[in-house]
């Protein structure tokens, strides 16, 4: 699978992610710093919180992708492929949990750390996650056109 890096879906799909990781970042710093939640608990809320506008922005606004027509197995391939993004994203920031805990005694430091290991654990897997993402929604392409030939 080769990702067409030139489509304007990636553009857009860089912008739905950033806007997405954004949201995600605020909800786990809010919950992690403020609200006193578990690092992998709030990695997993941050993640579902950013995933579910993802879906709606790639979809209808990334690769320009209304109805009804294959919803169902666009939904299932994202959320096994933003699933096993999530389970590198949670793991990475509980795991950076764990190794700074110790560390950094300052709530502010620990906080954003965790939000580092979040964006960072997200990169590698973009550029594999648009590739699959770009088969998954890329519209089927048009049969090739028939010609028709006079006896004239």
């Amino acid at each position: 699978m080769r990702p067409h890096l030139r489509k304007p879906a990636f553009s857009r799909y860089a912008v739905a992610s950033l806007a997405a990781t954004a949201t995600s970042q605020l909800v786990l710093f809010a919950l992690y710093r403020w609200a006193g939640v578990d690092a992998a608990l709030a990695g997993l809320v941050a993640f579902v919180v950013g995933a579910v506008p993802r879906f709606v922005l790639l979809r209808w606004w990334a690769w320009d992708r209304h109805g009804r027509a294959h919803l169902t197995g666009q939904l299932t391939g994202y959320a096994v492929t933003t699933a096993l993004g999530g389970l590198v994203s949670v793991a990475l920031t509980a795991g950076a949990d764990w190794l700074v805990g110790p560390l950094v005694a300052d709530p502010d430091a620990r906080a954003l750390v965790l939000n580092a290991a979040y964006v960072l654990s997200g990169l590698p897997v973009f550029l594999a996650k648009y590739a699959v993402l770009d088969r998954l929604f890329a519209p089927a392409p048009e049969p090739p056109a028939v010609r028709t030939y006079s006896a004239a």
